[in-house]
């Protein structure tokens, strides 16, 4: 049984060993979690070339060397040699370091679950490597019903918070103030950007004081970007 954790991988050094399509695909994954990314591979299909070109990644052109684990904080294992991906395992184990190795769940001390962002909302399905396929089918579902109005919705409810809780000590009255949000037509106002009514449905939940005008500016830039 795994345990689920997400994990702060802002300036620390990810090692993708692979230049294929699943390396790209992990890369991209990881480029919005502000990570220092090196690949290892002598050869890279184009998309990772064109990450190195523009600097968002580096890019060692040649063979994973024992060694190359060294200062990590994550590996993915993503080459077409099954005896260089148990090297990996085996320096990773040595080293301490947390490995994913593609197409041998067995062998990973962490897996990646199929996911979305919707913002800060991040939302994954795992089947512990029982099924990828089936993983993928449910996260696509999801992303149908959860859609770009929920990312704002948490953005608003993180400047919300930071005011309530910075100006009251309170915190059964915020979690009220939150609940009845959450309760509301503040998320169909949002989907449907009625700013007017959203303000009104804020105005008559939030404790005096607050700044909605700001609040309901961010949001709509947000929207338009």
């Amino acid at each position: 049984m795994l345990y689920p954790v997400n994990l702060n991988i802002c300036g620390k050094l990810c090692l993708v060993i692979g230049g294929g399509s699943v390396a790209s695909r992990k890369l991209d994954s990881l480029l919005p979690c502000g990570a220092t990314l090196r690949v290892i591979s002598p050869v890279v299909c184009d998309h990772i070339a064109a990450l190195a070109g523009d600097g968002l990644v580096e890019w060692r052109e040649r063979g994973y060397r024992r060694g190359d684990l060294q200062g990590a904080a994550l590996v993915f294992a993503a080459t077409d040699s099954p005896r260089i991906q148990k090297e990996i395992v085996a320096e990773a184990g040595e080293a301490d370091i947390l490995v994913n190795v593609i197409d041998m769940p067995e062998a990973c001390s962490f897996q990646v679950p199929a996911s979305f962002r919707r913002g800060e909302l991040l939302l994954t399905v795992a089947t512990g490597g029982g099924s990828p396929a089936l993983a993928a089918r449910i996260r696509r579902d999801l992303e149908r019903f959860y859609g770009a109005e929920y990312g704002q919705l948490v953005a608003m409810m993180a400047d919300i918070r930071k005011e309530i809780v910075s100006s009251s000590d309170n915190p059964a009255e915020h979690k009220k103030v939150f609940e009845k949000i959450l309760d509301g037509d503040v998320l169909d106002c949002i989907k449907e950007q009625r700013w007017e009514k959203l303000e009104g449905l804020l105005r008559n939940i939030l404790p005096a004081g607050m700044d909605l005008s700001g609040l309901l500016e961010r949001m709509q830039n947000h929207n338009r970007e």
